[in-house]
This record gives C-alpha cells, structure tokens and sequence, in this order.
C-alpha cells in the first residue's frame, strides 16, 4: 500500500518529468518546477528558511527588500498564519503547501492575496517607523547636505503709493539694500560696494559736481521736452513732415531688414516693398499712406543707433538717440489717437516697432513691462493666441494666419525678456495657447496670394522665420524658470538647480546651427536667452563656494556662462552688428553678477580706511574738510564706517584662485564694452559708476610671470582702488566733454569748470589738466584716453584727424536699465541718473 500522498508527488514528478504528457518541449517549458526558496537565497546558494514574506537570512543580511519569492506561489490556496522572530506577520511556504487545498475557490485565493499585501503592508510600516524613533548608531547612514538659506533679492523702494519693485531676475534687485520687517531675508551683498565707493567719493570730491552738472542740465532738458510734447498733437501733418528725404530712408529701411527681420518677425519683406515704392508715388491725405509713414518713422528711429560710427553729443546723449526719441514721442502721440475698435494687421506691427523702437534706444524703460504686457493683452484680446485655423475655411487666408503665428512668437519673446529684466511675473504664465509654429519658409515663398503651405525647411535650413521656430522649443522651460525665480514662495533647492541646469545645457546643446552669414544675431539670441538663466540659478550658490566646496560647480558655471556670453557679444560687435547690444542688458548683468561671486570668493581682511590726502598744487586730491562741508555726510549717509574690508585672491584653493584670476579679464572687458554702450546711446552713466566701482574694488589681474606667494600686491590698496574707479569715471566724462557738438551749452560749461579741479592719477597730470581747457580747445587726445580695445577694421577706436579717440569701439552690447538709486542708504550721490529718461 502506498503511502498518503504518494500518488499525488508520482502524478507531479511525472508531470516535470522529460517524458511527462508525452515528452514535448513545449510543455515540459510551461511545468517548471516551483522554486520554494527566495531568489535571493537561491542565487547566492544559500540556505533558506522559507519564511514569507521576508527569510530569516535576507532579514539578517539587511536584504529584505531583494527577497523576491516565485510568483506562481502567491496563486496557491491560504495559508496558517505565525509569527516572525521580529513580530510581523509570517509562514514559511513549506507550511503553506502542505495547507493547500486543491479545491478552495477564487474568492479563498483572493482573500489570501489581499491577506498577504496586509502583511507585507505592516511589516514595511513597522520598519519605517523602527528607523523614524531610532537609528542604530553602528550603522552607516547617508549624509545629507543642509539646504542654505537664500535670501531674496529685490529692490522695493519708495513711499506711499511712489515705489517700485524689481524682482530677483531683475539687475537692479542685485544692488539693493531695501530693509523689511517680514521674513523676507535681505540681500546686503553690495554694503561692500557702498562702503567702497563712499571712500573713492572722499579721495575726490569734485565727482560730485560732476554729478551736479549732469542732474542740472538733465533737469533742464526734460522740462523742455515736456514743453515740446505739450505742443504735439499727434496730427498727420506732424507725422509726414517729420518722415525724412527718401534718400535717408531707403538706407534705413535697408539696414533694418538686415539686422532686426532676421529675429522677430514684424514685416513681410515682399508686401513691405511693394507698399514701399507705391508710398513715394502717392499723393498727400490717404489714411493708409500716413499709416505708413508711421511705420517709416519708427524703422528710422530703430535703426538710428546701429551704425557703427563716431558720434557727437548734445549735452548728456547722442544726437542720434535724441534724434530718435523725437521721432518716437511723435509716433507714439499719432499711435494714441488711433481707434482700437478695428485691429488690423498695420495696427499691431506699429504696435511692435512703437515697441522695439523705444527698447534697442533706451527710452522709457521703466514702462516697458507695463507696455508689453499691454501689448500681449492686445494679442489675447484678437485671439493670436489660439490656432488660427479655428476661424474655419474663408475667414481668414494662409498669407494672414502665418503673420500671425510670427507676430504671436514676436509678441510672446518681447514680453518675457521684459518680465526677467523687471523681475515681475511674466502673462505668460499658466497660459494657454495652441497657435501652432509658423512655417520655417523665407518671405519669397510666402505671399498675399498663397493659397497652401507648401512643406516647409527642415531646422537645420536657415530663413528669415528660422528663429521664430527655434525659439518655441525652449519657450516653456523660459517661462517655467521665470516663474520660480520671480516667486519668492518657490523655495527651490540645489537639487532643483541642477535638475534646470541640465535642462538649459541640454537645449543649447539641441539649438541649430546655420551655416549662413545672416544667421548670426539668430543664433545669439537663441543662446543668450538661455544663458541668462545660468547666472541666474547658480549666483546664490556660487557665492558659498568657500563655505561648501560642492558650490564650486556653480561658481564654474558663472564664470564659464559670464565668457560664453562675452564671446558671443564680441563675435557680433566684431561683424558690426549691434543690435542685441542696444536691446539686451546681458553683459550689465554679467558684470554685477560676477564681480560679486568673485568678491565673496576672494580672501578679505579687514583695512582702516585711508585718509584722503590734502588738496595742494600737486595732487589736488580733496580736501574732505570742504566736501564734507559741501554734503552732510552723517545725515545723508548716516554714521561713519572707517573699517572697509580688503579683497585679495584666494591661496588655499588653486581653482578658485584661478577662476578668480580669470574673471578679472571677462570683467574688464565688461567694463570696456558699457564704456562703448555710454558713448553710443549718452546714457547709463550712473550704472558705469557702479560697474567700475565693483571692478575696482577687486584685486589687480597679476602678470603671468607673478608669483604666487606674491600673487596679492601689497601695493594694491584701497586707495589705488579707488583712484583706479575715479579714472574710469571722469575719463569717460572728459570723453563726454570732447564730444560736444556745441562746446558752450550749459552741460559742456559747467564740465569744463568741474574737470579742471579733477585729481589726476597715473593717466592724467595736474599741468595736462590745466592745459586741456582753455577756452575753445580741444581736449588732449591723451586726456580722452580710453581702455576700450580698437576694432581698426570697423573703424573703431582709431585716432581721429583732430587727436580724439573715435567712440564707436567695440560698444557695450547692453539694455540700459535707467534706474535712479535713491533707495541707496546714501542718497545724497545716488539720487540720480545721468542718462535717465523716465
């Protein structure tokens, strides 16, 4: 007689038997035998104990998350319940087998399954919570780095309802001092700034008068202005008399679709033309013609300043900017007056030029966030931001719905970049719009009469709407990072820094590259839209890099971003196009922004501050008894500060040494190419003084054969420091002064009387100063000597006939900001902005 159960193991030992059920292959691969002991175990060939849902030897090895059991087990019947040695829910499969049931239903197996995950549930809960109330001491735990508190930046400046903010994305957020009473943690990066440059204010004083003269002659200019725009009326008259001969005009138009039609897309070159000879050939009084010449009034005026030339000034600006921001209070007092009710495709094109044209000339930056986002509401209002298809067959044509995908793209582009130079929030956030790409197609290929589409280029196929294509791809990783930065609630961690900073590196990596000589503007602008972000996300992070050596990435990025950005402006500069640098505020931003990385990077030490010497024949340095008598000092700027703190280059740590060493060149020709911006446009001169101050406070870029243990001069002192600011500044204004187109206005005057008393330095003698302003005379050329490096094949910086520097060096390639400082904790020197329109 055969033993219990003995025929039940013959039928399954037959079963899994080569010749089981008649020996197929196929069936002896699907009655595998069960594997009873936990993969774990059984790859490692060890001994296991069977105990679901975790074997004692995994529990003890610390493996029991990989202890894994055959699937097919879990399908069998219930099995009793026990418990395991560390008191959860356990049975070995042993025992569940011999408890199998053959014919339990599915509700049993079911009930068994949910019984199971019950078990496992608790188990996983109860060593959560083992490991939440106490952690072994003998077992190795994971570091986790604390997360460090960034404080916010923002400017928040003014009283009652007179105040204005500008947010963390904004340049201007970089050198407040703005005190809150909230939770809100202050930036007080720049006290270092103050500190120093109230210092180089007491070694010289008469750049005080310097400041007296430009306020003075800029207060007198803006009333005047006023007074002119009081007698604009906006009529058509004013409109055609102010359009100049078309001689002047067909350069102008020329040279604005070379330069600005290669990135937004505002005209269509074709259509544009033939209105253009049909302008010249009409007769005065159609509404349409006078639309028009609105149009040729506003390219003039954006083209006015992209001509790589000598400039002279009238007063404080250009003739050329002046110039232009004549032509723009006209057509913006003709654009006021025209009816809203009847948005034509006219209508929202002078809207972008009227728009375009105050940016790349710096005027009324402080309303343009204001006037972009009304702007883009004009576009939401028309439905630019939904498919243009939806209006259906006949409603619209295929020439309209393309200058309608452009002009949204140019729309969306010039709100966002104004949202991150104010720091406000963009409209483009949490919105949503469906218009599709416009086709990647040249303006030949395009016309009133196109019926179809036809397939458009591929990416790598360059074309006047290429950028329009491009652009949207990284568009929502823009707007997201805006967001965030621009949001003081995101708390963003390192983790989150580095997750974007991977996303931005992998959408440059992904940008086109065109090979056409018209591409160039394109492609920087799809960088540097990028690129900014970097400096953004990684200058908090970068400042800590000699408290937490995993910083040291960041403050990498930054410089590495900073010459990436340097290079791309010099590359257009060198090309003669200027047009991103009149419209972007990147190399500003750069200059702030590593000049403050480097500073906290370097060594300080605290130094007395050095006491001015007296004026005398020799030096005329300040006496600071006369300029104290001139401004309160302790009640303007408050207490006195004698200690100032030293910056020299680090000597512990060979990279930040080297980084630091390698900043100082991108940091100077920062400096150099604003210088050119100033000379360029007349504005900007109070953030030139900021600029070079926060670069002259840094150590002096060592020669290549200095060594290191005398890397740090002892001779470079705060005061060598400060002299060197001084000498940036009043040369600029000598510079100003030589360039006058009317050397006896009031502005030219004054300077005169001022620069006479200027302390020179190692550039200037005190007999060159006297002898430079006689009456009527030229400036030495000597005396209008600037850093700036020559371009001779543009015809830049190169001496003039007369022994003047030419101005139109490689000019700064940046947006003016044109914000006063009066939120400064010393007002009195802050209080204004030479080259402010507001």
């Amino acid at each position: 007689m055969s033993a219990p159960g003995a025929e039940w193991i013959s039928d399954r030992s037959r079963e899994n038997s080569p010749e089981g059920h008649g020996g197929s292959s196929q069936q002896r691969a699907s009655k595998k035998r069960k594997v009873l002991s936990c993969y774990a175990c059984r790859s490692r060939k060890m001994k296991c104990d069977r105990v679901y849902p975790v074997c004692g030897r995994c529990q003890k090895t610390g493996r029991a998350d990989q202890c894994t059991y055959d699937p097919r087990l879990l399908d069998e019947a219930p099995a009793n319940g026990s418990t395991h040695a560390h008191g959860a829910p356990s049975f070995t499969l042993a025992e569940r087998l011999a408890d199998t049931n053959p014919s339990a239903d599915a509700a049993d197996a079911l009930r068994w399954k949910v019984r199971t995950q019950e078990q496992r549930i608790a188990m996983l809960e109860q060593k959560l919570a083992a490991k939440n109330t106490a952690r072994n001491p003998s077992q190795y735990d994971d570091v986790v780095p604390e997360e460090p508190e960034i404080k916010e930046e923002m400017m928040f400046r003014g009283k009652g309802f007179k105040t204005q903010f500008h947010g963390v994305t904004s340049v201007m957020s970089m050198i407040s001092r703005v005190g809150q009473r909230s939770k809100i943690a202050v930036s007080t990066r720049y006290h270092e700034l103050q500190t120093f440059t109230r210092e180089a204010l007491t070694v010289d004083h008469p750049i005080m008068r310097v400041k007296n003269d430009f306020k003075t002659f800029r207060d007198r200019r803006k009333n005047f202005e006023k007074e002119q725009g009081a007698m604009t009326c906006g009529t058509d008259s004013e409109m055609l008399a102010a359009l100049p001969e078309r001689s002047v005009v067909d350069v102008q138009v020329s040279l604005y679709f070379q330069t600005w039609e290669t990135t937004y897309r505002i005209l269509h070159e074709p259509s544009f033309w033939k209105e253009y000879r049909a302008f010249w050939e009409q007769g005065p009084g159609d509404k349409d013609r006078v639309s028009f010449a609105v149009m040729l009034v506003l390219i003039i005026a954006i083209t006015k300043c992209l001509a790589p030339k000598d400039d002279v000034f009238v007063g404080d600006t250009t003739a050329d900017r002046k110039a232009a921001s004549d032509l723009i209070h006209i057509c913006e007092a003709w654009i006021a007056q025209q009816p809203r009710k009847r948005l034509t495709l006219m209508v929202f094109q002078l809207q972008c030029l009227a728009l375009l044209a105050k940016r790349v000339n710096c005027i009324k930056m402080k309303q343009d966030w204001v006037a972009s986002g009304d702007l883009l509401r004009l576009a939401l209002a028309s439905g630019m931001h939904r498919d243009p298809s939806l209006l259906g067959d006949g409603r619209i044509s295929t020439f309209d719905q393309e200058m309608k995908k452009r002009l949204w793209v140019t729309i969306m582009e010039l709100e966002l970049q104004s949202s991150v130079e104010s720091g406000l929030q963009s409209g483009l956030t949490g919105l949503y719009f469906d218009t599709p790409a416009p086709a990647n197609l040249a303006d030949e290929d395009l016309s009133v009469d196109t019926q179809q589409v036809r397939t458009t280029q591929g990416s790598d196929h360059f074309t006047s709407a290429s950028y329009l294509v491009a652009t949207l791809r990284s568009l929502p990783l823009r707007i997201r990072l805006t967001q965030l930065l621009n949001t003081p609630s995101s708390d963003l961690q390192y983790a989150d820094i580095l997750h974007f900073d991977a996303q931005i590196h992998s959408a440059i990596s992904a940008l086109p590259s065109w090979d056409n000589e018209r591409a160039a503007a394109p492609s920087a602008l799809l960088a540097l839209q990028l690129r900014q972000y970097l400096l953004i996300l990684h200058k908090p992070y970068a400042k800590l890099a000699p408290i937490d050596g995993r910083y040291m990435y960041s403050f990498t990025i930054v410089v590495g971003t900073c010459s990436s950005i340097i290079e791309i402006h010099d590359k257009l500069v060198s090309k003669g196009d200027l047009t991103l640098g009149n419209l972007r505020n990147d190399v500003i931003r750069l200059g702030l922004t590593l000049s403050q990385v480097v500073y906290e990077n370097c060594t300080r030490h605290a130094v007395k501050s050095s006491a001015p010497l007296s004026a005398n024949s020799e030096t005329q340095y300040a006496d600071p008894q006369s300029h104290f008598a001139e401004v309160d000092l302790n009640k303007r700027w408050g207490p006195p500060k004698d200690t100032l703190y030293l910056a020299e280059f680090p000597r512990e740590s060979f990279l930040a040494r080297t980084l630091c060493i390698s900043s100082l060149e991108i940091l100077e020709r920062t400096r150099q190419n604003f210088e050119q911006k100033v000379f360029r446009l007349g504005t900007g001169y109070m953030e030139y003084w900021l600029l070079s101050a926060a670069i002259g406070m840094l150590p002096s870029s060592p020669s290549p054969a200095t060594s290191i243990a005398y890397i740090n001069n002892a001779s470079d002192d705060i005061l060598s420091r400060c002299k060197k600011t001084l000498d940036c500044f009043t040369t600029l204004t000598f510079r100003v002064l030589a360039l006058q187109r009317d050397a006896d206005n009031s502005l030219a005057s004054s300077l005169r009387n001022t620069m006479a008393s200027v302390s020179p330095s190692d550039g200037r003698t005190s007999s060159m100063t006297a002898g430079v302003f006689g009456a009527g005379s030229q400036l030495d050329a000597s005396a209008t000597q600037s850093s700036f490096i020559p371009l001779k094949s543009m015809g830049l910086g190169e001496t003039t006939a007369d022994g003047v520097n030419g101005m139109a060096g490689p000019y700064d390639p940046l947006q003016d900001m044109q914000i006063d400082m009066s939120g400064w904790a010393f007002p009195d020197f802050w209080a204004f902005d030479l080259g402010g329109d507001f």
